[in-house]
C-alpha cells in the first residue's frame, strides 16, 4: 500500500469514538509511541536478487476501555509509518483500528452504537505482502439499539444499522442496511435464552462486477456468564437472495472462555455460517500475538460458507506471560469454487521480566494457505504456501515511560513443489519511545 493522493484518510469514526470517550473517565488506557531505524536484507520479499533497505519508522498504539452508565467503549489501534530511505517503495502507513462505542440515550433502554474497523488487506493472495500488494479497507456502521423488559423474566431487543464498506483498490464498495430483533428469557441472573432474527440489504457501488444481495438469519441463542466461565451458543440458518437465486445454509457458533486457574485462561470458538469479505473483515480477531494483522485478499464480493475453529491458552503471572493460539478456517464458494481456500496455523508469545527495567520476548507464527482449485503458474505466485515468522526482542524501561526496544525477526514463505513466490527475510529494528504505565491497572502490552 503506497500513499497516493486518492488514498483514504484514517476513518473519521476514530475521532468520533474518542470524542465520546472523553465524556467520562477511562477505566483502562494504555498507549505508547516510538521511533527508530530498521534494516532488512530483502525489502521486496523476492526469492532471488534480494535488495537490502534501511527504513525510518514511527509507531503509535493505544488500547482504551470504558464502562459506565452512559458509555461503553472499546477502542484499540496500532499504526506504523515507514520511510524507505533508499526508495524501494513510497512512504507507507499501515495499521489496524477496531473501535466500538455505545452511548446510552436512555440508560438500560435506548443506546446508540458506532463501530469502525480500519486496516489493510492483500490484493493478490498468491504473492507476498509487499507495499504494492496491500490496500486500505474501512467498514463503519452506526444505529440505535432498544431494550424492553416484558414482565419479570422476558425481554425484547431490537436494533438497526446503516453501514459502509470501502476498499482502496478492489471494486467492492457497498452500502448496507441491517436490522435485528430478539425475544428471550432471563433464565437466571447470569444466563439467558433467546430467539433471534437478523436481516441485511447489501447494495454495491459497482453493479457490473458485483451482485446486490439480501441476507436473512434466524437462530436460537444461549448465553451464560459465571465467575470462571463464559459461554455463547447460536444455532439456526442463513438465507442469501441475489437476483432470482437464493442460497440457504446452516448457522452454528460456539464461543467458550474458561479461567482454569488464577493465572491461566482458555478460550475456544467454532462456527459455520454464510458470510462475505466485508463482514469477515469487521470480525477479524487476534491470536496469541494480540495483533489482527493483514486481512486475506478479497477476490470477490460473493458470499461464501465459512467454517472455522480456534483456541487460545494464555498464562500471565508476576513476571511471565505465555500465550499459544491456533486457528483453522475453510471458505467454500458455491458459485466460484476457484476461490475455495483452507488456512490454518498457530501463534505463540513468551515474555519474561528479567529485571525491574529489562524484559525479554520471543514470539512467532506459522500459517499454511491452500487454494485447492486454483492453478498459479510460477513464477507468478503459488496457490499452496506457508508463511512463518520467528522473532526475539529486548525492551528496556526507565523512569516514568522511557522505553528502548531491540527486535530481530526472520520471516519466510515456502511453496509446495517450489517455484515462485517463496522468500526469506531478516529484519533488525531499534526504537526509542514513550510508554507510561496504564492509567488504571489493565492488561499489559503484549510486547509485539
Amino acid at each position: 500500500m503506497r500513499l497516493r493522493p486518492r488514498s483514504q484518510p484514517l476513518p473519521a469514526a476514530i475521532l468520533s469514538i474518542f470524542a465520546l470517550a472523553s465524556t467520562a473517565a477511562a477505566e483502562t488506557l494504555t498507549y505508547g509511541v516510538d521511533a527508530g531505524i530498521a534494516e532488512t536484507d530483502n525489502v521486496t520479499l523476492a526469492e532471488t536478487d534480494k535488495v537490502s533497505q534501511t527504513m525510518a519508522i514511527a509507531n503509535a498504539d493505544f488500547d482504551f476501555k470504558q464502562q459506565s452508565r452512559r458509555l461503553d467503549a472499546d477502542v484499540k489501534g496500532n499504526f506504523t509509518y515507514i520511510d524507505y530511505l533508499q526508495g524501494a517503495f513510497s512512504n507507507q502507513l499501515v495499521g489496524r483500528f477496531d473501535g466500538i462505542a455505545h452511548v446510552a440515550l436512555i440508560p438500560e433502554r435506548l443506546t446508540w452504537a458506532l463501530q469502525d474497523n480500519f486496516g489493510q488487506a492483500g490484493v493478490d493472495p498468491f504473492t507476498p505482502l509487499t507495499p504494492t500488494n496491500l490496500e486500505n479497507v474501512n467498514t463503519v456502521s452506526t444505529g440505535p439499539d432498544l431494550t424492553l423488559r416484558l414482565g419479570g423474566t422476558s425481554f425484547l431487543n431490537m436494533g438497526a444499522r446503516v453501514s459502509r464498506a470501502q476498499y482502496e483498490t478492489s471494486p467492492f464498495d457497498s452500502n448496507r442496511l441491517s436490522g435485528n430483533i430478539a425475544w428471550g428469557l432471563q433464565l437466571s441472573a447470569l444466563s439467558s435464552a433467546s430467539l433471534n432474527a437478523d436481516t441485511e440489504r447489501v447494495r454495491f457501488d459497482n453493479t457490473v462486477l458485483n451482485t446486490d444481495f439480501d441476507r436473512t438469519s434466524a437462530f436460537a441463542r444461549y448465553e451464560t456468564r459465571g465467575a470462571r466461565t463464559e459461554l455463547s451458543a447460536d444455532l439456526g440458518a442463513t438465507k442469501i437472495r441475489e437476483s432470482d437465486a437464493s442460497t440457504t445454509g446452516g448457522l452454528a457458533k460456539i464461543e467458550l472462555s474458561r479461567k482454569i486457574s488464577p493465572a491461566a485462561t482458555l478460550t475456544f470458538s467454532i462456527g459455520h455460517d454464510l458470510t462475505d469479505a466485508s463482514a469477515s473483515f469487521s470480525s477479524l480477531r487476534s491470536g496469541a500475538l494480540g495483533v489482527v494483522g493483514t486481512a486475506p485478499a478479497a477476490q470477490t464480493s460473493q458470499s461464501y460458507t465459512d467454517n472455522y475453529a480456534s483456541a487460545e491458552w494464555r498464562y500471565q503471572r508476576n513476571r511471565t506471560t505465555i500465550a499459544i493460539s491456533g486457528r483453522w478456517e475453510k471458505d467454500v464458494y458455491d458459485k466460484q469454487p476457484s476461490f475455495d481456500n483452507t488456512r490454518g496455523g498457530a501463534e505463540f508469545l513468551a515474555e519474561r521480566q528479567l529485571t525491574h527495567s529489562l524484559a525479554a520476548q520471543l514470539w512467532g507464527r506459522l500459517y499454511k494457505t491452500n487454494y485447492a482449485h486454483t492453478v498459479v503458474t510460477p513464477p507468478n505466485g503459488s496457490s499452496d504456501y506457508s508463511d512463518a515468522l520467528i522473532a526475539a526482542g529486548l525492551a528496556w524501561h526507565h523512569g516514568h515511560g522511557l522505553e528502548v526496544r531491540l527486535r530481530c525477526e526472520h520471516s519466510s514463505r515456502t511453496t509446495t513443489g517450489g517455484g515462485g513466490a517463496g522468500f526469506d527475510q531478516n529484519r533488525v529494528l531499534l526504537t526509542v519511545g514513550y510508554r507510561p504505565k496504564p492509567r488504571v491497572d489493565g492488561e499489559p502490552d503484549s510486547g509485539v
